[in-house]
């Protein structure tokens, strides 16, 4: 990179530091003392933040915002049903870094190539990029908010391969309100980017991979993903227990766990957008 390009890339970047910070912290103090992250999961979320908004200025972290918030808010009508089911989940309710990063290093890694793209001013890539970032969020919403609101259905979730009875909380479960609820936060996220200026078709593109990938979420929850049956016989995401006895794997590979399930599908969907989004704009 040249010296000219240097110096370029720091005027996009120098004005956008202090109010990234100072934003993401205060996202992460509030989030941190209601017990929606870890401590680890605070600090994940604060260089994510800020990288987000160093890159895509505030609109892209408002993006980040909107994710985190609407799914905090969400949880709370099923704050009473979730001990019966996180017990189960392989890291709990609290956020971890590794769950921030599975729900967004895609979109991270898209976001990294706005300001150089913004330098050269070519504003085709730069807004399949933006696309591509919705969509990623889009998905990381439709399943979240699948998970929050699927888990209030008074009917027994299903699972998608197969459509076998299964158990509330259970990855690859799925109900009809929780399918509503997966539709409502893929077309949400991609109604903050149409806000932010992505357009009908961006709009179109991300809410379209935001719930297809939801779905591919679900399908390897239900074939891939490792599930486990601990001693007294009951379900469980978690390789090991309290102890560090071993649980035994009945289905799935045992690398694959519900944050790898997350990063991939939302990956398909930062992908697919980029790539549609580019096809559909010749």
């Amino acid at each position: 990179m040249t010296e000219f390009s240097w110096v370029g890339l720091l005027a996009i970047l120098g004005p956008r530091l202090l109010p990234a910070l100072g934003a993401t912290a205060l996202l992460g103090l509030v989030a941190l003392a209601r017990g929606s992250v870890s401590g680890s999961g605070a600090l994940g979320g604060l260089l994510v933040g800020v990288i987000f908004w160093l890159c895509g200025d505030w609109p892209v972290w408002t993006l980040l915002a909107v994710f985190f918030i609407s799914s905090s808010l969400l949880g709370i009508p099923a704050k009473r049903l979730r001990p019966k089911v996180e017990g189960k989940h392989q890291r709990g309710g609290r956020r971890s870094w590794q769950q921030v990063a599975a729900n967004t290093a895609p979109m991270l890694a898209a976001a990294l190539f706005l300001p150089l793209t913004e330098m050269t001013e070519n504003t085709a890539i730069l807004t399949a990029l933006a696309v591509s970032i919705v969509a990623g969020f889009a998905a990381a919403a439709s399943d979240t908010w699948a998970g929050e609101i699927g888990v209030l259905s008074r009917r027994a979730p299903t699972l998608l391969w197969g459509l076998r009875p299964a158990e509330a909380g259970q990855s690859g479960a799925v109900t009809l309100l929780g399918s509503f609820g997966a539709l409502a936060g893929a077309l949400a996220l991609a109604g903050v980017g149409l806000l932010a200026g992505i357009g009908g078709m961006g709009f179109v593109v991300a809410a379209t991979w935001g719930f297809a990938s939801s779905m591919v979420d679900s399908f390897l929850g239900a074939t891939a993903q490792a599930l486990y049956r601990d001693s007294t016989g009951q379900w469980t995401e978690r390789p090991f227990d309290n102890k560090g006895q071993p649980h035994t794997l009945v289905r799935g590979w045992r690398w694959l766990n519900n944050d790898w399930v997350n990063f991939l599908s939302v990956t398909i969907a930062v992908v697919g957008g980029f790539c549609t989004f580019n096809l559909l704009n010749g």
